[in-house]
């Protein structure tokens, strides 16, 4: 097949049942003994297959984190309770609590030392599973902070200890999941192929990424008074150290480098990093086939001209936007009027933006599948540019111009517009025109070498050392297109800013609001977009900023983790709720 998905096809799950030794002495033909299955090695390497089918990639079925960000907002509105505060007990954002799976993974652990496997398959397969296992950990303590360890097989009928239904503090779940960690890079082989599957370096990757949050949670969090949630305060430096020495062990390696085969173009460069099967970048990745494992990306988010049935629904905000650095390093903004400036095309205001912006949004007037965006929302017949002489019916032209673009969020259908007047670019494929939803075949990135040089530049930064972070820092910054940075110019807003333009609408954005305990700082506002005005009489544009959501954010302190939630406390009355809720 053109990818290897060996790792991640769902299978149909075996019935694992007690060998019957009793009545006739024989066993169900309908039902696989469960026995049986610790002595095959096809059927025990079946049942990863059926662990690695489950795992939560947060891949392209369930990336609308950006709508909950700066990031973006959709065409539908965006009125959910991860945007308008109504996270609560009984309203849960994002949720990920999955002790069945974790049962799973812990059944494997318990039988594997006693399977016929050969000593290197036993040993990798372990290491695969341990991964797992501490990467669900991972996303419990992304939402929770401490959960309870659970690292044994239950017995559902006895009398359960009270330390596996209560929640053990976050601190003591971030050294769990750095042990277990461990005890898989040990376990695994380093052979980085296929990408699909778990590796050494996919383990370093996520102990890097793991181990950074932990740090933040240390130094930028609180620490409850019952030690559930929050890490003491002395223990960043050490998760610090953690984070950039797994980092660096990859880096180091060699085994993978940034993509850098369209020296010449940095934007489009980027771009493709994103497209590209070939790619010396990824980690991890789930991969997709169009067939067998698809997703939606395309059908949902390619602009509306060139869309299946829906299109448009992911708009990045002005915002978003106007926090790329430029070119040269500094900040400066484009004003937009009144007075209104004119400009050529859809980039102008921002010409001289880092060229990953280009490659992440569609802006009016890009080139695309052999023909032009259009997401201009009304038209200016007036000699000078007059917002008052606007023309905004969908189903008017002038001078047999239409007055709105095919793309804009003027045209009458739902779904099939911008709210911001931008579109996301990032990650639509090249052929993506007309594909139904549910037939894209674009792999999804879960850890790639530019993470790890931005976890190390942030870890060695809050470590004190600025030059092996502004070295680490200038990786991304030179692949990109943009001025370097130094020793002495690097600061904490230069990393944070990095990050959020490399990795945007990869679904690092709202966890890393969470960690640096910035969202409310960031997100209680209204979110702006932009109107694009074309003024006929020149046939440039002018641009007007408008609020793109008909609400105001809120993110409230208690939001920093999610809740235990009403449900699973009524099930389990050894769990305590989290603060504030």
């Amino acid at each position: 097949m053109k990818k290897n998905i060996a790792y991640i096809l769902l299978m149909t799950s075996a019935m694992l049942v007690p060998s019957c030794t009793e009545v006739l002495d024989r066993q169900p033909l309908d039902k696989i003994s469960e026995n049986n299955v610790w002595q095959d090695e096809s059927m025990i390497r079946a049942y990863v297959t059926n662990l690695y089918s489950r795992f939560p990639f947060n891949a392209f079925e369930i990336s609308n984190w950006y709508n909950i960000t700066d990031e973006g907002t959709t065409s539908t509105g965006n009125n959910i309770n991860g945007t308008n505060g109504s996270v609560s007990r009984s309203s849960e954002l994002n949720p990920f609590w999955d002790y069945a799976y974790i049962r799973d993974c812990n059944l494997f652990l318990e039988r594997i030392g006693a399977t016929p496997l050969q000593d290197e398959s036993r040993r990798q397969l372990e290491g695969e599973v341990r991964f797992i296992r501490a990467y669900l950990y991972f996303e419990m303590q992304k939402r929770y902070g401490g959960v309870p360890l659970v690292d044994i097989v239950l017995d559902p009928f006895s009398e359960i200890d009270r330390k596996y239904t209560a929640r053990s503090g976050e601190e003591a779940v971030a050294q769990f999941i750095g042990t277990e960690l461990d005890a898989a890079i040990a376990l695994l082989s380093d052979n980085p192929l296929p990408k699909g599957r778990v590796n050494r370096w996919t383990a370093l990757a996520l102990k890097a990424r793991a181990s950074l949050w932990s740090a933040s949670i240390a130094r930028y969090g609180e620490r409850a008074q019952d030690g559930l949630t929050g890490i003491p305060a002395d223990q960043a430096a050490a998760f610090y150290g953690k984070a950039s020495q797994a980092a660096t062990q990859i880096i180091e390696s060699g085994v993978y480098t940034l993509y850098n085969k369209i020296p010449g173009d940095k934007s489009e460069n980027y771009r493709k990093l994103f497209l590209d099967e070939n790619n010396p970048e990824v980690i991890f990745e789930k991969p997709y086939d169009g067939v067998n494992i698809a997703h939606s990306w395309d059908g949902w988010h390619v602009p509306p001209q060139w869309a299946a049935l829906r299109g448009g629904t992911g708009n990045p905000t002005l915002d978003f936007v106007m926090g790329f650095e430029n070119i040269d390093g500094s900040t400066d903004q484009p004003g937009f009027g009144p007075p209104y400036a004119l400009y050529d095309n859809g980039r102008g205001p921002f010409a001289n933006k880092d060229p990953r912006l280009f490659a992440t949004v569609f802006f009016q007037g890009d080139s695309w599948a052999g023909g032009t965006t259009q997401t201009y929302e009304g038209l200016d017949p007036s000699p000078a540019p007059s917002p008052a002489q606007i023309i905004r019916n969908p189903n008017t032209s002038y001078e047999q111009t239409p007055a709105v673009g095919p793309d804009s969020r003027n045209i009458a259908k739902d779904d099939l517009s911008t709210n911001s007047g931008f579109l996301i670019k990032k990650y639509i494929d090249d052929g993506a025109t007309r594909i139904p939803e549910g037939q894209s075949k674009t792999n999804w990135i879960t850890f790639r070498l530019a993470e790890m040089y931005l976890t190390k530049a942030e870890a060695e930064f809050e470590l004190g050392n600025k030059a092996k972070a502004a070295e680490a820092l200038n990786m991304t910054r030179e692949r990109a297109g943009i001025s370097l940075t130094t020793e002495a110019g690097i600061s904490l807003e230069k990393i944070r800013t990095e990050r959020r333009s490399e990795l945007a609408f990869e679904g690092h954005r709202f966890w890393d609001l969470r960690r640096w305990r910035i969202a409310h700082q960031v997100l209680n506002r209204r979110f702006q977009g932009l109107q694009i005005i074309l003024h006929y009489p020149t046939r440039k544009y002018y641009f007007i900023p408008f609020d793109c959501e008909s609400f105001t954010r809120v993110f409230r302190q208690e939001h920093y983790y999610n809740p235990i939630t009403t449900a699973r406390i009524d099930n389990n009355p050894d769990l305590v709720e989290n603060p504030l809720y």
